[in-house]
């Protein structure tokens, strides 16, 4: 019973907490046009190479303050970050800047981050830490400490379509 009541308020505060933050995430395909970037919403077709720009955009639509708020972009697997294209975020006097994660969203870390790999040396397989591309990044974030009633904040980054 007891286990129940918990599940029942993890999901009563979920909802609400869905119901504070708007989050609204739109793609625009980024085009050069006489010299100048120009951006089409949601695109209908992409070919490889072409410029993604992903906006994520929060507003805190609760009655108070909002407290670590996780603002994440995913980076579609047909994809692959640009590097430097995720800005840190000016806020209340304060820089967040954007952590990145390689494993699907699980870990999160700011650059340069770094994994294990197995590989043959001299004929013994053995186990190295080396560095994780930008193009195998998966997810951004970015943690806003806090978010105050009716704040409104936007985030981006760029991705190339594989």
């Amino acid at each position: 019973m007891r286990k129940t009541w918990w599940v029942l308020a993890f999901f009563a505060l979920a909802l609400a907490l869905a119901q504070a933050l708007s989050l609204d995430l739109r793609p625009y395909l980024v085009k050069a046009v006489e010299g100048k970037e120009v951006y089409e919403e949601n695109p209908l077709a992409v070919k490889p190479g072409d410029v993604l720009e992903w906006r994520l955009a929060a507003e805190n639509r609760s009655q108070g303050t909002l407290r670590q708020v996780a603002l994440v972009i995913p980076i579609p697997k047909e994809t692959y970050y640009l590097e430097g294209s995720a800005k840190a975020l000016a806020l209340n006097g304060s820089t967040i800047r954007p952590e990145f994660s390689f494993d699907g969203g699980k870990t999160f870390g700011f650059p340069p981050l770094k994994k294990r790999v197995r590989v043959v040396e001299n004929g013994k397989e053995v186990e190295k830490e080396v560095e994780v591309k930008p193009e195998e990044y998966t997810h951004a974030r970015w943690v806003i400490p806090e978010m105050a009633k009716g704040a409104r904040v936007q985030v981006s980054l760029r991705t190339v379509v594989r």
